[in-house]
């Protein structure tokens, strides 16, 4: 792995996703440490994370200009929002 640039609290605080500079985002269990996924798919640096407000999925922004959304459970990318962006994507979000 390598640095971390942002992590996030599922919203019932048993998981931890974290963003590298690797080009994954990894999802940790909060209690022991364990790693549980890793998420990949990106071909940049991952700048941000987030979980939904269900904890169902996470959101993750990159320097590769693109968001993509995995399945918090399977750890399998469910979507992937680009061509709108023509400059790295710093951070995200889901409402609520």
């Amino acid at each position: 792995t390598d640095w971390l640039n942002a992590c996030a609290f599922s919203p019932d605080g048993s998981l931890v996703v974290t963003a590298s500079a690797d080009r994954t985002a990894r999802v940790w269990n909060a209690e022991n440490g364990t790693l549980l996924l890793v998420l990949e798919g990106h071909t940049s640096y991952v700048l941000g994370c987030a979980f939904s407000p269900d904890g169902k999925r996470i959101i993750t922004a990159s320097v590769d200009e693109k968001a993509r959304v995995f399945s918090a459970e399977t750890g399998e990318c469910q979507l992937t929002i680009e061509g709108e962006h023509t400059r790295l994507i710093t951070c995200c979000c889901f409402s609520h």
